[in-house]
């Protein structure tokens, strides 16, 4: 759990300097300045019901959420000092529960379904904490995550996805996105399954091709680059020919679908093996099915 305990840390010490927000809800002042104190008691206290009466809803979010921080925070200093992660799930679902987030609180849930194998659950988490990280108004910049993580998520999603067994949409909050933050995300790898050895949709696969479609339709790229890749089984000729097939019957189920912008398909076979966050993590099959993916390239 080394890896946990690095990454909590290093997302705590983003908030414990934050500056008391200028407000007019004194509950978000005080529990700002409780949070800054590790004083959890003291936070918690701050976002009761009786206590943000005077506030807008989006400052009462906001006081619960600086609540659930100094929460976050006080688990991070724990798994910092040899705690297992796991331990405190049944807390940390709690709390995501009680203020849909924050971000924290989801990536650290996503890190413990990670750990047990459970991928689909970890996609999802990945992705919500994602889609959090870039809500501006329950995440504030002194909230938010720096370019780094924002990345990072996108690719602990993007690898999951492709890990579970099951379909897990491209968004889990509202529409589509490739930028977060401003931060430009271009590429989207899909997990769009085939028959062995063909460029024939299985039916998980058709399924992961309309959830892409309903991303496309939804961010509206002017144009996409589908690219193909294959695992390392087979020769590496067969795998480009395989690749660009499969990069091509995605793009034709896309135009038939409905999209209106432009594409090309691109086939790299299997020159660019998926790079996972810890390959110890999996056996050899499970690393050929991250490598078998199409990367969506969007210019807006």
């Amino acid at each position: 759990m080394r890896n946990h305990a690095r990454r909590l840390i290093f997302a705590s010490a983003l908030l414990l300097p934050l500056a008391h927000p200028a407000s007019a809800c004194d509950a978000l002042v005080k529990a700002s300045h409780a949070l800054n104190a590790g004083d959890e008691a003291g936070a918690r206290a701050a976002a009761t019901a009786e206590r943000v009466k005077g506030c807008t809803n989006t400052e009462a979010a906001l006081t619960r959420r600086v609540a659930a921080l100094a929460t976050f925070n006080r688990i991070a200093n724990a798994v910092g000092n040899g705690a297992r992660l796991d331990t405190f799930e049944t807390e940390l679902r709690s709390v995501r529960d009680d203020v849909g987030g924050p971000w924290q609180i989801l990536d650290a849930l996503g890190d413990i379904e990670r750990q047990r194998k459970n991928y689909e659950s970890a996609a999802v988490l990945y992705q919500q904490a994602l889609e959090d990280s870039a809500n501006e108004e329950l995440t504030p910049e002194w909230m938010a995550p720096d370019k780094a993580y924002i990345l990072r998520l996108d690719q602990l999603a993007s690898e999951m996805r492709l890990a579970s067994a099951k379909p897990v949409k491209l968004a889990m909050r509202g529409a589509c996105k490739f930028s977060y933050r401003g931060i430009a995300i271009r590429k989207k790898a899909t997990p769009v399954r085939y028959i062995f050895g063909t460029a024939e949709f299985t039916p998980e696969g058709l399924q992961s091709a309309r959830d892409l479609f309903e991303c496309l339709k939804s961010a509206k790229p002017v144009a996409i680059t589908l690219i193909g890749h294959t695992d390392p089984v087979g020769s590496p000729e067969a795998n480009q020919k395989l690749s660009l097939a499969r990069a091509q019957a995605l793009a034709h189920y896309l135009v038939d679908a409905g999209y209106k912008g432009t594409w090309t398909t691109v086939g790299k076979g299997e020159e660019e093996p998926f790079r996972p966050d810890d390959p110890s993590a999996y056996d050899e099959a499970m690393l050929h099915q991250l490598d078998r993916r199409v990367e969506v390239d969007v210019e807006k």
